[in-house]
């Protein structure tokens, strides 16, 4: 079991800031497949797998690990990894904002997902629709207009290997929309575990360019999985 460390994340939105000033999203500090590279300073226990404890039932000490330090104020987040596949230890990284306006426990969950394809959902956070921007002085800057003010709002970097999502074996890459959706429909599962009150609660997944493929893809998974749901209760 991995233990949360708040530096991981810090560099993790340090090398994002940096990348999008330049104009791009990179893989700096990354290795083969997408995991830390030495010279970036992280390693794997750096980060904080939130998987296990979602599995042990330590839902209050994951939401508590994962609690992001504000960086502005009424901005509550949280972030950390999810392991979608265990057998090439494939891992998306998400970053979850509650609703500003209301009690966010019963507000729907908006999903957000980059194009590219293979754009870190990141570039939407910072420069698109997330709480903050970031200004030519490397400055958190309070956007006007975001879609957290009225909803729960998550990134999630997608598929595996993209942004800050990686896998230590080469077959944990998705071949099709249909291995994209298996992952991300696991991902989404163990959110809702980590956060059981939004279960209840709407889902709309979103996104732009190339996630119009990713959209329909995870749609159907759920509807069959539903579907299967619905049949086992039967």
């Amino acid at each position: 079991m991995y233990v949360s460390s708040q530096r991981y994340l810090l560099i993790l939105a340090f090398f994002t800031v940096l990348s999008l000033i330049s104009g791009f999203i990179d893989d700096y500090g990354r290795g083969k497949n997408n995991v830390p590279d030495v010279s970036s300073g992280l390693t794997q226990d750096d980060a904080l797998f939130l998987t296990p404890y979602i599995e042990n039932g330590q839902i209050e000490k994951g939401q508590n690990l994962a609690k992001v330090p504000p960086m502005l104020k009424n901005v509550d987040s949280f972030s950390g990894y999810l392991t979608v596949n265990k057998s090439t230890d494939s891992n998306l990284f998400f970053w979850f904002f509650k609703s500003q306006q209301g009690d966010w426990k019963k507000k729907p969950l908006v999903v957000w997902l980059q194009g590219g394809p293979g754009s870190s959902s990141m570039f939407g956070l910072f420069t698109e629709l997330g709480p903050f921007s970031v200004t030519k002085n490397q400055k958190l800057k309070r956007r006007k207009y975001s879609w957290h003010r009225k909803y729960n709002l998550v990134f999630i970097d997608n598929p595996v290997g993209a942004g800050f999502s990686f896998t230590k074996k080469d077959s944990g890459y998705a071949r099709d929309e249909t291995d994209v959706a298996r992952d991300l429909y696991e991902a989404l599962v163990q959110l809702h575990k980590l956060f059981p009150t939004l279960q209840s609660n709407k889902l709309f997944i979103t996104g732009e360019s190339y996630a119009g493929k990713y959209i329909p893809a995870i749609g159907h998974k759920i509807y069959q999985e539903n579907k299967v749901s619905i049949l086992k209760s039967i």
